[in-house]
């Protein structure tokens, strides 16, 4: 260990992904750029990120379950019936008691690699930071074993560890004191069958049973976690906010950024940008109304002169998306997604629910304004009547998005261009992720001197 710095082991969904995965994967590089020892281990491996350790979920399963999956592998290309009987050989019969758990409704905890977690490191950790823990790669019946074992810090990105089910409650107030029935059974992560309140008193139980030291980046996170259940067991509360790398996301050529993306090189034709997710009919990424809100847009005397970018996968959008938008694909690399905010004169983020997402960050930084909704976090980032870095609108109201993104479209060149100056100077002021670092940092060594006073 480097004197003062104390050995890390972040733990997280995939080493390339999304927000979440951002945050953890820039907190494990920035103690091993300080000559620090950090491990980042993951669910999934996606990228060649030095220091990703692979969680050993499959190879720990059963004899049993391996080989019924080894013939499920075999049946798969041979036909309907080839198909269905690797169904039934993957699921009841390789696993019948995981098989039955979830068509309960119980949540998959089944992950026996989580016990080997402070195994993987060459050394064992001084400090283990949790990450979003939901995204089936994590058993959550560990928590407790784990967070005694070393101390333990818990980032809440969502608001998962406090419901029956869900990473967003949206307008639903039963996790407060025991979630079902439940109003929102398909949102993420979806459940067959009503099962909250089981699952609610079970997360509730190992959360009470842990030493969790938990970390929110928004003042909306803390207020629900205050209200949650197991909140007096909580060894800390901490509102830590997070930021975005300034030397990557920045403001520059926006020609060039333009032309890397595809769309028009004169800067008097605007471009606006946004998550090909928000044109879903998901559970809280936005859906028909903001198709609506950019229909009404594009059908103004500025609208027409626009380009519409949307960021990520087309695939089933087709039936929905009748505008003239430009699919620009899924994009990990964080230079390729800084020019896309770059090429951009507004990026808008209209979510039904949200924490304190890096997207609006990330655009600020570039220098590009935010039109977005006024939900969870999102009024932290984006201060109601902040005219110079972008608008908050109501959760919904397609009105008040077209309109937003109409006065973005209709400014001179002058005032665009004093719009981008704000826009970075204020992710300056409150979005640079040294700041974030600084703090986890301090903390993490708070931590492990006091695990370390203990011992002696």
């Amino acid at each position: 260990m480097t004197p003062g710095l104390p050995s890390v082991l972040q733990v997280s969904t995939a080493d390339v992904l999304g927000g979440a995965e951002r945050i953890a994967r820039h907190l494990h590089e920035s103690v091993r750029a300080r000559g620090g020892e950090s491990w980042l281990a993951v669910g999934r491996v996606e990228g060649s990120v030095p220091g990703t350790l692979s969680i050993p979920n499959e190879p720990r399963r059963s004899a049993w379950t391996r080989a019924w999956r080894a013939t499920a592998d075999r049946l798969e290309h041979g036909g309907r019936l080839g198909a269905l009987g690797a169904r039934v050989a993957r699921g009841p019969v390789a696993e019948p008691a995981r098989w039955c758990a979830t068509r309960l409704g119980h949540e998959d905890f089944r992950f026996p690699g989580t016990r080997a977690l402070l195994d993987l490191p060459p050394t064992p950790p001084d400090v283990l930071h949790l990450h979003n823990l939901h995204h089936l790669y994590f058993d959550l019946r560990e928590l407790p074993s784990l967070s005694h074992r070393v101390p333990t810090v818990l980032t809440l990105h969502d608001q998962w560890i406090m419901t029956g089910h869900c990473a967003y409650s949206l307008d639903c107030e039963r996790w407060v004191d025991g979630c079902g029935p439940c109003p929102y059974l398909t949102t993420y992560p979806a459940l067959r069958r009503d099962a909250t309140r089981f699952n609610w008193q079970r997360k509730n139980r190992l959360v009470a049973a842990s030493r969790l030291h938990v970390a929110v980046p928004s003042e909306w996170m803390r207020g629900l976690v205050a209200r949650s259940q197991p909140a007096a067991a909580l060894r800390a509360l901490r509102v830590m906010r997070q930021g975005v790398d300034l030397s990557i996301f920045a403001p520059g050529d926006r020609v060039a950024a333009r032309a890397a993306i595809g769309t028009p090189s004169d800067l008097e034709q605007p471009v606006v940008l946004l998550l090909a997710d928000a044109l879903r009919d998901h559970s809280w990424k936005g859906g028909a109304w903001v198709r609506d809100a950019i229909e009404r847009a594009a059908t103004t005397p500025a609208g027409r002169r626009t380009t519409f970018v949307a960021v990520g996968n087309p695939s089933g959008l087709e039936r929905v998306v009748r505008l003239p938008i430009r699919f620009i694909g899924v994009m990990q690399d964080l230079a390729a997604m800084a020019a896309s905010y770059r090429a951009a004169d507004l990026f808008l983020h209209p979510s039904r629910a949200d924490n304190y997402p890096n997207a609006i960050m990330e655009s600020l930084a570039c220098g590009t304004p935010v039109a977005a909704t006024a939900v969870g976090g999102v009024p932290e980032q984006i201060r109601a009547g902040d005219d110079a870095v972008g608008a908050l609108v109501p959760n919904g109201d397609a009105a008040q998005l077209a309109a937003a993104i109409e006065r973005a479209l209709t400014l001179d060149a002058a005032a665009r261009n004093r719009r981008r100056a704000a826009a970075r100077a204020d992710a300056e002021r409150r979005f640079d992720a040294r700041d974030m670092v600084e703090a986890y940092l301090a903390w993490y060594a708070e931590l492990a001197s006091a695990a370390q006073s203990t011992r002696r």
